[in-house]
This record gives structure tokens, C-alpha cells and sequence, in this order.
């Protein structure tokens, strides 16, 4: 089964339960579902997500307009989950996408781009099956960034075929009523230290924050713990010679992090692991600059697009060789064209030195004014 490594790198809990795989699916060409009461209907197809159905690897490789497409999946929490909250995760979904849990709406998210998360405890219980519904709506007139994604029949000159749907990794996570935000990783290479902004959903009195940094030369190098005063606690850690390394792209050094909420009972109630690279990025006149030395960026401009799979790489593995590729080129880095890349490409090009500017897919936005529709083209 494709696509079962855990999609983001840079926020990982040790427990989570990977949805893709094969899901049933339909498509829904007239956008009439709800009324076809397709919440109770039995799908006539088999989807292998993340693939989108205009992919061959999603084993649907429709490359028709799909204006609506309907997943179904009936699964089961696990028993040892009992107790906890249950989140749901979609990584990418393009465009409109509206979650059910059997025949209860329970979210909806606007942006193909972009991952979101639902916390449905209130509608599971351990142990249990429960049916995950997902509607997602793609119509070519929808005012929405699309990238380098075509209007037409068929992909042609610079535009490629089109995404619908479910086209990175869904995922289940349990956690504790209150827990542990994505973080926000600051490096401070004049003062040695990366600075952390963790954010906690449901913070209560007596809670507190452990946070260490260690690498691979053995041993924690500095572990901060203190108390959760407000909703979004700073930790300031420490790196002292002579474990202090920069990231650079001759020497890609990461950092691990851990992260820790602990109860008044002192008993760990969420944890997640994160990396980080300490470095600088100045600009000086017309040189960008890492760390103080100027680095001439050889860039490739990188679509990340794939015949089979389109939008969505066919392994971890393929987005490493696309590295590799570039590097064996020649190149140092590249311009991610008119796509947001997946989590896993950006944590294989920072341990591996690979530069990357990254760009949002903004291409063939419409927007609408009293006088009519107009099409807007950007590109950074």
C-alpha cells in the first residue's frame, strides 16, 4: 500500500492511525448528491487516496470535469483510545471539501492547498465502527487558486491535468482534551538558541511545558520546563559549543526537539517530536546570504507534477530522487512552482541541503467585481 509514512515531519505524535488506502467513491457529476441522498447511498467505485480520481494511480484515472466526488470509508477507533479526543486530518483536499461522520456534517474546508483538522470525539466511540463521509467540490468556475492545473479538457502547453479531491494524506490522531498546538520554531543564531512557540488547546492551571533539544551526537543539550501560564508559552533553548552547528547546505545539521504537556499530576498527557535547523537568512544588496556568507543559489524550477500520480508524488522515495536528481545536475536548490509541496519534500530537502523557494499555486484565480469576472495571473 502506498503513501503510510507519517505526512508531517515537523510535528510527529507516536500514535496515529493512517486512512489512505482504498476507500469507496463516486463521482458526482451534477453536484446533486445531498439531494440523491448520497450520505445512505452505497458508492459504485474503489478510490486508492491520496491518489486523485484523474490520476492512474488512484486506480479511477477519470480525466473528465469532475465537479463533485464523494468518498466513504467505514473504520474503527481503536479500543486504546478510549478517553481520548479524536482528530481527524486531511493533509490536501482540493477544493470545497464537507466531512460527515455517518449522516452528521462535522466540517468543511475551503482550499486546496491547505491541511485542516476536525476534531470529531463527540461522534465517536473506542472500539466502535463509524463511517467517514467526504464530499469534495472542484468546479471549473469556482473562484479558487488552481496553479498550473488546466481549465480545458486536457492538459496543454504549461498547464497539466487537474487535482479533485482527497491528494495527500488522511490521518486519525488521539489526544488529550487539553493538548499540544503546532509549533512555531524561530532560530537565533546571534544568541545561540531556537525559540519555541507552543500553542495548547484547552489550557488549564497547573499544567506544564518540558521542551528539549538534542542531536545525534548523543544527549540532550538543553531541556527547559516551565509552567502554562497563558494559551501560547515561549521556551527559549540553548545551544552551547560544542554542539553548536549551523545549517548550511555543505553541512545540513537538524536538531531534534521534543515536546511534553504535562498534568498537575505530573504525568505526560500529549507529546510530539519536531527538528529544526539553526541558521540565518540575510539579504545584503543583491546576495542572500546564510549565516554571513553569500551562497549563489543554482535553482531548478520544480512543478511537482507526476505522470502517474499528478500532483501527488507515488512514494516518499520519489520525492528523495527528485532531489537527488536536481543535486546531480548540478543544482542546489529550486523554485516550487505554483504548488504548496508536500511536508515530507521539505523535510527531505532540509536534512539533505537542498534550498527551496516556495510558491502558493495562485495562478488562474477569478475574482468577481459589479462590472463582470476578470482572470488574475501572478507569480512570485
Amino acid at each position: 500500500m502506498l503513501r503510510q509514512e507519517y505526512p508531517r515531519p515537523q510535528f510527529v505524535r507516536n500514535q496515529w492511525l493512517c486512512l489512505n488506502g482504498e476507500w469507496d467513491f463516486e463521482i458526482d457529476q451534477g453536484d446533486s448528491g445531498l439531494e440523491r441522498d448520497f450520505l445512505k447511498k452505497k458508492f459504485v467505485d474503489k478510490i486508492n487516496v491520496p491518489f486523485c480520481p484523474e490520476s492512474l494511480l488512484s486506480g479511477i484515472n477519470n480525466k473528465d470535469f469532475l465537479n463533485s466526488v464523494w468518498y466513504k470509508r467505514e473504520i474503527t477507533i481503536p479500543l486504546d483510545w478510549k478517553g481520548k479526543n479524536t482528530l481527524l486530518h486531511f493533509q490536501a483536499v482540493d477544493y470545497d471539501t464537507t466531512v460527515w461522520i455517518g449522516d452528521i456534517e462535522v466540517g468543511r474546508h475551503r482550499g486546496g492547498f491547505s491541511p485542516f483538522t476536525l476534531d470529531i470525539s463527540d461522534y465517536v466511540v473506542a472500539n466502535e465502527p463509524v463511517t467517514i463521509i467526504v464530499r469534495a467540490r472542484d468546479k471549473t468556475d469556482m473562484p479558487q487558486p488552481r496553479g498550473k492545473q488546466t481549465r480545458e479538457a486536457f492538459g496543454q502547453g504549461v498547464f497539466y491535468g487537474r487535482t479533485t479531491g482527497i491528494w495527500q494524506t488522511v490521518w486519525l490522531e488521539p489526544v488529550s482534551e487539553s493538548h499540544l498546538k503546532r509549533p512555531r520554531i524561530t532560530p537565533d543564531v546571534s544568541n545561540s538558541s531556537l525559540v519555541i512557540e507552543q500553542g495548547i488547546v484547552n489550557s488549564k492551571p497547573g499544567l506544564k511545558l518540558k521542551v528539549n533539544v538534542s542531536d545525534s551526537s548523543g544527549g540532550v543539550i538543553d531541556e527547559k520546563i516551565l509552567p502554562v501560564e497563558d494559551f501560547t508559552p515561549i521556551v527559549t533553548l540553548n545551544i552551547s559549543r560544542p554542539r553548536l552547528k549551523l545549517w548550511s547546505p555543505e553541512n545540513p545539521h537538524l536538531y531534534d526537539i521534543d515536546i511534553h504537556l504535562i498534568d498537575d499530576k505530573d504525568k505526560t498527557i500529549d507529546s510530539a517530536s519536531s527538528y529544526a535547523g539553526l541558521r540565518s537568512v540575510t539579504i545584503s544588496d543583491k546576495a542572500v546570504k546564510i549565516n554571513g556568507r553569500s551562497v549563489f543559489q543554482r535553482l531548478v524550477l520544480d512543478q511537482g507534477y507526476y505522470p502517474d500520480g499528478l500532483m501527488t508524488a507515488p512514494s516518499d522515495e520519489a520525492l528523495i530522487a527528485d532531489i537527488e536528481l536536481s543535486m546531480k545536475a548540478g543544482f542546489n536548490g529550486a523554485r516550487l512552482h505554483q504548488k504548496v509541496f508536500e511536508e515530507r519534500f521539505l523535510y527531505h530537502a532540509d536534512r539533505m541541503g537542498y534550498l527551496v523557494w516556495g510558491e502558493f499555486g495562485d495562478w488562474g484565480l477569478r475574482t468577481t467585481n459589479q462590472r463582470g469576472g476578470h482572470r488574475m495571473f501572478s507569480s512570485s
